[in-house]
């Protein structure tokens, strides 16, 4: 018996001893972060970068989160233009293990476009000389894009571990398709519903899924709201017989009442992030689900 047991004890510290410990990874915001986890289940947990209400335009890094970055295997960001307060350390990174979503080829990208309020047959700016929108995550045939990159990239990076990042990446789109079907569902009946934004917030939500382009009141986050633009925005809302406004985490709420005042205007804050969500494998499904939720609401 003892010597059956010392003979367990030995192979159990022999296989722990070679075991292969998965990478280290490093993740920009929630929404990237959840599909990674996804994607590394049964191997590693990936490390999150902003998990607090802090905008991921302008967060700073700690030493402690430099120090992950630095000795990661593999950084995941969307990119420099979005989150700025990155750029220093990544500029320094062997950029072999950085990876920004926004270089993709084959990703669905918008550019900004409110330089006007509202305009039937406007025509959009091209990718070159437009900012570009970089909330591509909304758009769910990006993300599952993005997953089939990452776990080409976690493959090269563990090869050991290649059938379960090919399992994982075939639930994971399993779960990705049925979202998809599920949002479509829900917004088709809302196709032609005019709404406004108070901010160009849910361009990929909005035309995946083949809303109204909306009234535009400012043209990114923390854009600042002229008496023109706010006359010219409640006439325009006025006009059309808008009733639904959709409005981002950044808004404060004397804007909203600035904006609203003798309007009869539903309006709903939408978190893009969601980081009211506790980050992990499911929290993109629960943020868009939650946004689509709030989007129907409205309309």
């Amino acid at each position: 018996m003892k010597f059956r047991l010392l003979i367990s004890l030995l192979i159990f510290v022999f296989n722990i001893s070679h075991a292969q410990p998965g990478p280290q990874v490093v993740v920009s915001i929630k929404p990237i972060h959840s599909i990674v986890e996804s994607l590394m289940d049964g191997i590693n947990s990936p490390e999150l970068l902003l998990e607090s209400n802090h905008s991921a335009h302008t967060f700073h890094l700690k030493p402690s989160q430099i120090k992950m970055i630095e000795t990661a295997d593999l950084v995941i960001s969307i990119g420099d233009e979005f989150e700025i307060g990155l750029r220093k350390a990544l500029k320094n990174l062997d950029q072999s293990k950085r990876f920004d979503i926004i270089s993709l080829e084959g990703l669905r990208i918008h550019g900004y476009r409110a330089d006007k309020i509202y305009e039937k047959d406007f025509q959009e700016q091209s990718h070159e000389s437009a900012t570009k929108d970089m909330h591509l995550w909304l758009d769910i045939d990006n993300m599952k894009k993005i997953s089939q990159h990452i776990s080409r990239l976690l493959t090269e990076i563990n090869p050991d571990n290649q059938r379960k990042y090919k399992n994982n990446l075939a639930s994971l789109t399993s779960k990705l398709d049925a979202l998809q079907i599920d949002i479509e569902k829900q917004m088709l009946p809302f196709s032609s519903n005019l709404y406004a934004t108070y901010s160009d917030t849910i361009q990929y939500f909005e035309k995946k899924y083949n809303l109204e382009r909306p009234v535009i009141v400012t043209p990114y986050h923390g854009a600042r709201l002229s008496i023109n633009r706010t006359l010219a925005s409640k006439n325009t809302i006025n006009d059309l017989n808008i009733s639904c406004l959709i409005y981002g985490t950044e808004v404060r709420k004397s804007q909203i009442t600035v904006l609203s005042e003798g309007l009869n205007l539903n309006a709903h804050k939408v978190d893009i992030l969601g980081q009211q969500f506790n980050k992990g494998p499911n929290h993109y499904f629960n943020l868009m689900k939650r946004i689509s939720n709030q989007v129907a609401s409205c309309l």
